[in-house]
């Protein structure tokens, strides 16, 4: 060591060294910039940088050596091979160009190996231009500073190379190139040190040192201005995109961090306000680690959505969603993709929320109803104590009256007043729904039976008070179905339906609209479901047949028609009594396949059988509600040949009444097409003369109620005058149901009634010549 402080204060020219330590400096500082910028590309792109830069490293090393060597003054003056001199610096460049590929390869210890490769490679440039200086003379060399050289060189080169292309900081990135000048001068002046010349001739002329020193100064700094410039230049462009790409990135909705080698070199506001940190002090930071839990949420699943939790700087955590992706916008570097969840989990909640509640009144709906039923009674099961439990089903009553009068939002207010009041009324241990347009349910866990009767009473008093919509007062009240666990059912699901039929029970009730289910509703539910499929299947498999009565014109005594009556003969349970049958039918819909058939079947029947003559067909108020009636008849008509004067349809005047804007024009059109119409059962409903004079009925249908009383009831005859009164003076034919007694007839005679049907002419027989009633099927397409 002291050798080399010798060496250094006593054999050189201070004013060259200072100009050699210039230059080895600035070209520290370009050579290493290029390399790093190397590192952050790939393909052609890296090769164009590191042959850059391995020409200005090795141009500036050569030049540091050469200058230094030109301020070299020993004790005997020698001369310099410009062979070899050239040679030195070709060394220098490919010596750091191999050096540089191998510091930026993907190996593990690819930067220490390239580092030491480096130092090497100046090594080898310096003892090649030793070489060329010892022209003249004999230069002889000791091991050991030879030694300590190189691994000056090598030590310093490794220490540069990991601080350039690892390190983020700014000191990091200057304390690089002065390692790198370090391991330069380290190794050139070891080196000098190590040296020792033996002249053999005299050089004939002594070099001008000062002005060769500028020169190649000069030059060297023209080469490493020219790669300075591309590297600024590429520098600025980058800049550039990169504020373009910020201003893009500072606009997404997404929270983006760029990362390499496991620290954010950049990052968005977003990002920022994510954590609740100034973006500065995100710079560095270690991602995935501490910001981001778990760390390794996002490893190996390039691309893939992952879920995970930022740490805010409040110590609080941010739901998020993380997208990865590799080597953009350029190789090494990972972009980290932050999407803020609460927006999404509030959406969620709020649909979760929806889904298992009423929109309306903000009650729990009919599945969460269910569900919280079964929560109650697998948490009892667990504890193995069997619970006590009280569904109450409240249907509202004479609610479609409200919608009528006060339209649906009228109607959609009082609901809300309803929910309202039910919610008000349970006790917190209960828990109450809305079940369907009208109906509510709650469920109570009971101890004592009298807290059922409290909270029904307590429902009571509170459905009583009156409502308001739109300043209109309203009331309404509720029919109650009540059913009781375990004493009604086994399960939720047989609770909840006890409780829904003991509400249509008690909704049936003339007296006070609450029902405690009992097992005979259950018999008779089941007796009414049985029917109503045991009616699908004679309507598949033609269990149905057509009877017919006579009808009879008194003046003349002769047949004018006959009434087809439907009739049903269960293969197990014998003839179904149409009375029956009929309303289970309208109630589960198949009155309109039914119905269908029965039009069809008359009219062939009424054409297979011309004595007939006219033949009456009644008509249901469900298929009166269908406006493709008209239709139906018509084809009716058209696939039999049947003429349409020889067809009589019979309806109630309830049916005509329950919408007489769209009921009228029905029967106009079923009446243009030549069919006639009866008023049926006239004398039982509205009776009104108004419905008389609104349409042009063909027949009057007196109710066979009537008949029974003509012999004791001076009314029921006043009743029958004043009827058939009507009808002649409207010129509308009476017909009188229901005659079964000559004391009958002749009333009816002496009033003048028209026509006349009952027992007394015949009863009802099957009509020959009957097909099997279709499936259901084939009289939905007809």
């Amino acid at each position: 060591m002291p050798r080399v402080f010798s060496c250094l204060a006593e054999e050189h020219d201070p004013t060259l060294i200072l100009l050699a330590l210039a230059i080895c400096l600035s070209g520290a500082a370009v050579s290493m910039a290029l390399l790093r910028r190397g590192a952050e590309t790939e393909g052609w792109s890296r090769a164009g940088w590191l042959l850059l830069g391995s020409v200005a490293g090795g141009a500036f090393v050569w030049c540091t050596h050469f200058i230094a060597m030109l301020a070299y003054q020993p004790a005997a003056s020698l001369g310099f091979s410009p062979l070899m001199t050239l040679w030195s610096l070709l060394l220098a460049i490919l010596g750091w160009g191999m050096a540089g590929a191998v510091a930026v390869a993907p190996w593990r210890g690819a930067r220490l190996l390239g580092g030491a490769g480096m130092g090497l490679a100046i090594g080898l440039m310096h003892y090649a231009g030793m070489a060329a200086l010892g022209h003249g003379g004999i230069v002889e060399y000791d091991p050991a500073q030879v030694a300590a050289s190189l691994l000056l060189g090598s030590g310093f080169g490794m220490l540069a190379l990991r601080l350039t292309l690892r390190g983020d900081r700014p000191w990091q990135q200057w304390l690089g190139p002065l390692c790198l000048s370090l391991a330069v001068a380290a190794l050139h002046f070891t080196g000098m040190a190590a040296v020792a010349i033996i002249p053999l001739d005299a050089v004939a002329e002594p070099v001008a040192r000062s002005g060769l020193a500028l020169t190649v100064a000069a030059v060297g700094l023209l080469v490493m201005a020219a790669a300075a410039a591309a590297w600024m230049i590429d520098h600025r462009t980058r800049a550039e995109a990169r504020s373009r790409l910020r201003s893009l990135a500072d606009s997404a909705l997404e929270g983006l961090a760029v990362v390499r080698e496991g620290r954010i070199v950049e990052a968005n506001d977003t990002f920022a306000a994510m954590l609740g940190r100034d973006r500065a002090a995100l710079l560095g930071q270690p991602l995935p680690g501490a910001l981001l839990f778990p760390p390794g949420a996002a490893e190996g699943r390039e691309g893939v959505p992952v879920e995970g939790r930022l740490n805010h700087a409040n110590g609080s955590t941010l739901e998020v969603e993380v997208v990865v992706r590799e080597d953009m916008p350029s190789p090494g570097l990972r972009v980290f993709a932050f999407r803020d969840l609460r927006e999404r989990r509030e959406h969620e909640r709020r649909i979760l929320h929806l889904a298992v509640h009423d929109p309306l009144t903000g009650l729990p709906n009919r599945a969460r109803f269910a569900q919280r039923m079964e929560q109650v009674l697998k948490a009892a099961e667990r504890r193995k104590v069997l619970p006590t439990l009280a569904v109450l089903h409240l249907g509202l009553d004479r609610f479609q009256e409200v919608n009528d009068l006060h339209g649906h939002a009228g109607g959609d207010a009082l609901l809300r007043g309803i929910g309202r009041r039910i919610a008000q009324a349970v006790p917190p241990r209960a828990f109450a729904a809305r079940l369907g347009s009208d109906e509510f349910g709650v469920l109570l866990p009971f101890t004592e039976a009298v807290e059922v009767f409290d909270l029904i009473t307590r429902l009571e008093r509170l459905l009583a008070e009156p409502s308001y919509i739109g300043g209109a007062e309203v009331s309404v009240t509720a029919s109650t179905g009540v059913a009781l666990f375990p004493a009604d059912a086994r399960g939720g699901e047989e609770l909840r339906a006890s409780a829904d039929l003991a509400m249509r029970r008690a909704k049936a009730s003339p007296a006070r609209g609450l029902s405690f289910y009992h097992a005979e509703m259950d018999a008779a539910e089941r007796y009414r479901r049985r029917m109503k499929d045991d009616l699908r299947i004679a309507l598949a498999e033609g269990q149905f047949h057509l009877d017919c009565q006579v009808q009879v014109d008194l003046r003349s005594g002769e047949t004018c028609g006959h009434e087809m009556l439907l009739r049903w003969n269960h293969p197990e349970r014998g003839p179904i009594p149409p009375a029956e049958f009929i309303p289970l039918a309208e109630e589960s819909g198949l009155i309109l396949p039914i119905g269908d058939w029965v039009l069809r079947e008359a009219c062939a029947l009424a054409v297979a059988n011309p004595q007939l003559g006219k033949v009456a067909v009644n008509l249901s108020a469900v298929q009166f509600s269908q406006p493709d009636l008209p239709r139906q008849v018509e084809h009716a008509l058209a696939s039999s040949g049947l003429p349409a004067e020889r067809l009589e349809l019979e309806i109630t005047e309830s049916m005509l009444m329950q919408d007489r804007s769209r009921t009228l024009p029905l029967l106009e059109r079923i009446k243009a097409l030549g069919v006639r119409v009866a008023m049926d059962d006239f004398g039982t409903g509205y009776s009104s003369l108004g419905t008389l004079r609104s349409f042009p009925f063909d027949k009057i249908k007196l109710d066979r109620s009537f008949m029974a009383e003509l012999d004791t009831s001076p009314q029921a005859v006043g009743i029958l005058r004043a009827v058939i009164g009507i009808g002649r003076a409207l010129r509308i034919p009476v017909l009188a149901e229901g005659v079964e007694t000559q004391s009958q007839l002749e009333h009816l005679r002496a009033e003048g009634c028209d026509e006349v049907q009952g027992y007394l002419f015949g009863r009802p027989i099957p009509v020959p010549g009957q097909e099997r009633a279709p499936s259901e099927g084939g009289t939905m397409a007809a």
